[in-house]
């Protein structure tokens, strides 16, 4: 189990960073994974996938 106010603050930081609540949220999902029990590398590489796919980056090369 996950604490409520590391929930809070994860969900604080990603939103004080401009991203959206869907990082907070599939973060948390994966935390609280770990939490539970051992995650296989393919688990991991599942979750981290899913929180890359919905980041938002700033492109700097663009003009």
């Amino acid at each position: 189990m996950l604490d409520e106010a590391l929930e809070e603050s994860l969900t604080e930081t990603v939103r004080d960073a401009g991203q959206p609540e869907t990082v907070a949220r599939r973060l948390t999902a994966w935390l609280k994974q770990m939490s539970e029990r051992a995650l296989a590398k393919e688990d991991d590489a599942r979750f981290l996938q899913g929180v890359f796919d919905v980041l938002e980056l700033e492109d700097d090369d663009a003009d």
